[in-house]
């Protein structure tokens, strides 16, 4: 297996941030097989909120949560963005066990009861959503490298405005 098809809850990033790709791959031990579409959810400390809709195969570990649709009714991309919800991260922290690494409830997460509107309402929602997400990450990521820009355009300007030629300076 491939370090950028390994998913462990060290290379899933907080705050529903998507993966990087991990530094190592175990060699021993089971991994639970995700495919394109997979929901994955890092089930140590939930309240980092770490989830990943999955765009490739691979495995994962033990302790991340390989959430596999079977139902047609349900848009996965409408699933991602139920179980991206706080509202999810809330529930899955009432029930999880452990002070100091917590560790979520499989099962309670299993009985979370996600609303299931027809397919078109679904899709309509994600459209909404998808939007958000992206004027969200364009914002957090757009916004510095517009300062840096502007940043420098004035600093251009400031050096044009106060480059005098020689002969014309006065003191």
């Amino acid at each position: 297996m491939k370090k950028a098809n390994y998913v462990g809850v060290d290379n899933l990033l907080q705050n529903r941030a998507g993966k990087v790709g991990s530094n190592y791959v175990p060699t021993k031990g089971n991994l639970t097989a995700y495919v394109v579409g997979d929901v994955l959810i890092g089930n140590i400390r939930p309240y980092l909120k770490k989830i990943w809709l999955a765009y490739n195969e691979g495995g994962a570990s033990g302790d991340v949560l390989v959430i596999h649709l079977t139902d047609q009714s349900v848009d996965v991309k409408y699933l991602y963005h139920v179980l991206a919800d706080d509202k999810f991260f809330n529930y899955n922290m009432q029930f999880a066990k452990g002070a100091k690494m917590p560790r979520g409830s499989k099962q309670k997460i299993m009985d979370y009861i996600i609303p299931v509107p027809s397919l078109e309402e679904q899709r309509r929602i994600v459209s909404i959503l998808d939007k958000f997400d992206m004027l969200t990450t364009s914002i957090s990521e757009g916004l510095p490298k517009e300062i840096e820009l502007r940043r420098k355009q004035y600093e251009y300007y400031r050096n044009q405005l106060l480059s005098f030629p020689d002969n014309k300076a006065t003191a």
